[in-house]
């Protein structure tokens, strides 16, 4: 008897992980050319001077923080979404909010070594910190080549590995032009730019 509930339970823990591995192929294949990618790219070329010169992307920025005191410990994950669009020299951040399934956006944000302290990352890595003369965060993103729709806080279905390719060497250069023209040097750590 007792062997008959493990079994059951193993074939279960199985078929719960093929639907979910099934479940995640349907939703990258789906992500390539998607509608949540074309209402990015819809944002951007809506928003942003000569859209046509800059590559448009997905990204977005997740921050748990940890609280609590004595034995409970409490921890909140906060969201925040964005449509990008960057060429050399200049990006340019359109704040995101979904809801119900619906995309609206903020006004953009244009950065670009003029208006910019520094800007923070890590070489080879997809996520960047940009912060303002005084040295204030503007802004935190990531863009990432596998997003897919998973719950309200996981809303969209994009795929984008060429953008993805493309930020990572457009941060690196960004930094290189903003922290040269600033004279500092960042640690590359999130969250903590200098040392």
């Amino acid at each position: 008897m007792k062997t008959t509930y493990i079994v059951i339970g193993i074939v279960a823990l199985v078929l719960i992980a093929i639907f979910c591995w099934v479940r995640e192929c349907i939703n990258e294949k789906k992500g390539i050319d998607s509608e949540d990618k074309q209402a990015i790219k819809d944002i951007v070329n809506k928003l942003v001077p000569d859209a046509g010169e800059y590559m448009a992307a997905y990204a977005y920025w997740e921050l748990k923080n940890f609280g609590g005191s004595g034995r409970r410990i409490t921890t909140t994950t906060r969201y925040w979404y964005y449509a990008v669009a960057f060429k050399q020299g200049t990006i340019y951040v359109i704040p995101l909010s979904y809801s119900g399934g619906t995309v609206s956006h903020g006004e953009p944000i244009c950065l670009n070594k003029e208006n910019l302290g520094m800007v923070n990352a890590k070489e080879g890595e997809s996520w960047a910190s940009f912060y303002d003369l005084e040295g204030k965060e503007v802004v935190s993103l990531v863009v990432t080549y596998y997003n897919t729709r998973l719950d309200k806080y996981h809303p969209v279905n994009i795929q984008q590995k060429e953008e993805q390719e493309a930020f990572i060497a457009f941060v690196r250069d960004f930094m290189v032009e903003v922290n040269g023209y600033r004279g500092v040097k960042v640690t590359g750590k999130p969250l903590k730019p200098l040392g």
